[in-house]
């Protein structure tokens, strides 16, 4: 599948921002239209969630108003994998390239699609300074999930982070319903134990131990900026308010952009709602 031939009429992008208002996701929203992006957009949204959907449509994004009960359902970061593989099945015949992302923290600029061709999952790798063992974070997440030797052997991996993934659709709704086998398997008490963010020891576990989920993996500071572990001083922020990593390189997809207040305060301001 040569990227550059399929029209953003077959792609995708799905996004979770339950519980968000439109000051949370505007960022991702404007950018993404600004940098030529014209396909589908879903965003599940919390209920009634009538000015974010408001926003929202303006744009041309479909919203999705989801109920969310936390003491009779799992969190929305678990949940949203299943929506969305219900919603892809749905509409399979449509799509050729889908992209799973996070949205109160992402900057794109440039086409999220661009030199993406291969038709498997992407992954996309955070900074090396830490593995999944070393991180402590993601190791509760993955010691809450897994046995002795899952922990084990994933321990000295790289984290690939769970909040962008990019693929051909046929292959991104192996991976999403891989995922919903996955949290369904999980114990309800793990959310309250561990924390909402487990999915990201399943999404690891899949990237680097499930031979079905093979698919390329991408170091950081590429296509996507994954910047929450990285120093400051790694990114430059231009006067034509793009960050590019140190050698110039302009990531189409920033992601975490907001760990550090400066380039969070210069996004807010060069992408106003519209």
């Amino acid at each position: 599948m040569d990227a550059v031939s399929v029209p953003d009429s077959r792609r995708l992008v799905l996004g979770a921002a339950i519980g968000f208002g439109v000051d949370d996701v505007r960022v991702f929203v404007e950018s993404l239209r600004a940098c030529g992006y014209r396909g589908d957009v879903l965003m599940l949204v919390r209920w009634p969630g009538l000015a974010v959907s408001r926003y929202l449509r303006r744009h041309g994004i479909e919203s999705m108003p989801l109920v969310q009960t936390r003491s009779f359902s799992r969190s929305p970061h678990a949940r949203r994998y299943t929506i969305y593989a219900d919603y892809l099945r749905q509409h399979l015949q449509r799509y050729d390239q889908v992209m799973l992302s996070d949205t109160r923290d992402v900057v794109f600029q440039a086409h999220p699609f661009e030199g993406i061709g291969d038709p498997r999952c992407h992954f996309f790798l955070e900074s090396a300074v830490r593995t999944i063992g070393t991180d402590e974070t993601n190791a509760r997440w993955v010691r809450g999930c897994f046995g002795v030797q899952d922990v084990k052997a994933l321990a000295p991996h790289r984290i690939s982070c769970s909040g962008i993934t990019i693929g051909g659709a046929h292959a991104m709704l192996a991976y999403l319903d891989r995922m919903t086998e996955r949290i369904q398997a999980i114990p309800y008490r793990i959310y309250r134990e561990i924390g909402h963010g487990y999915d990201q020891a399943l999404h690891n576990y899949l990237v680097h131990l499930d031979e079905r989920s093979a698919g390329v993996v991408h170091e950081n500071n590429g296509h996507i900026a994954t910047m929450a572990l990285e120093p400051r001083s790694r990114y430059v922020l231009g006067d034509d308010m793009r960050i590019r990593t140190g050698d110039g390189h302009l990531p189409a997809i920033c992601h975490q952009y907001d760990r550090f207040p400066d380039l969070r305060a210069a996004m807010a301001a060069h992408y106003p709602a519209t």
